[in-house]
């Protein structure tokens, strides 16, 4: 496993890369904080995508999309962030994407690839 920090002037471009290679997988956000412990805002939930609001009141902040229906979709936002780790297998599979931000609560975007027909028919 391979851990990086993305630069701010990087996370558009790795947003939008990270968002083609990883979109329709399963996805899970856990929170992690010192006034809320780890608790999960999200769980077994299509990945739709990470943006970056580089406009209007939030400016900076983070957003995380998942849900491709009405009924289950989430924005889960992240205001401040002040970094952003991505942990990566060799072969991509099961990223984890951690985000600090400035009250030190972090936010943890766990995916794991969808199974394959030919692992679906094997069981």
């Amino acid at each position: 496993m391979e851990t990086r920090e993305i630069i701010r002037n990087q996370c558009q471009p790795f947003m939008e890369d990270f968002n083609r290679q990883h979109q329709g997988e399963i996805a899970a956000i856990q929170v992690i904080g010192e006034d809320i412990g780890a608790q999960y805002a999200a769980e077994a939930l299509p990945f739709v995508g990470i943006t970056s609001d580089d406009t209007g009141s939030e400016k900076g902040a983070f957003a995380i999309l998942l849900g491709t229906e009405p009924n289950d979709h989430i924005e889960h936002r992240i205001s401040d962030p002040t970094h952003l780790w991505v942990t990566s297998t060799r072969d991509r599979l099961k990223d984890t994407l951690e985000i600090e931000a400035a009250d030190g609560t972090k936010t943890i975007l766990q995916l794991q690839p969808l199974p394959r027909l030919s692992q679906m028919a094997q069981r």
